[in-house]
């Protein structure tokens, strides 16, 4: 499949689920299946949307409530396309939000925002910064089990008694 149709797939399904016509999971598994490479795609993606939603009338910010949004925020997987194309992807439980650090998105079903570059920046930020994390958490995890499995190794052994 070329890039083209790839943004017409991602634009297709995203506008699916605006309307109700098709799940929060299918568009969050295609945006998964987005190689890391490929992050230009999304770079298209998000100004495409943020085009749209300005000619549709809906790219205005909106007041949101701090403490649901923290939540929101708390609450969020992240993944990130890296440079030359930087992008980031926040899925949290009601919202999915797409950012390249200049422009940026917000989209619930049924509504999308546009958000300010500054926004959008920070927003980057926050997901390279889940994404390293969770890359540091999974290598120190595979450390630890490394020496688990090292260390139960070492003590069955030491259990078995000689042959004399």
């Amino acid at each position: 499949m070329d890039e083209s149709q790839d943004m017409q797939t991602l634009l297709t399904l995203t506008e699916n689920w605006h309307g109700g016509d098709v799940g929060r999971t299918e568009l969050v598994s295609a945006l998964r299946r987005v190689t890391d490479d490929s992050g230009e795609l999304i770079r298209t993606l998000i100004t495409q949307l943020s085009q749209g939603a300005k000619r549709a009338g809906q790219g205005e910010e909106h007041a949101e409530n701090t403490d649901a949004w923290r939540q929101e925020l708390m609450a969020c997987r992240a993944r990130s396309w890296p440079y030359p194309h930087s992008a980031g992807l926040l899925v949290g439980p009601h919202v999915l939000i797409l950012t390249d650090g200049d422009q940026g998105v917000l989209l619930r079903a049924g509504r999308l925002r546009v958000l300010s570059p500054s926004v959008s920046a920070s927003l980057l930020l926050l997901c390279q910064t889940i994404v390293m994390a969770q890359h540091s958490l999974d290598g120190k995890i595979v450390g630890q089990a490394r020496s688990q499995r090292i260390e139960s190794a070492s003590t069955s052994l030491s259990e078995i008694d000689p042959i004399r």
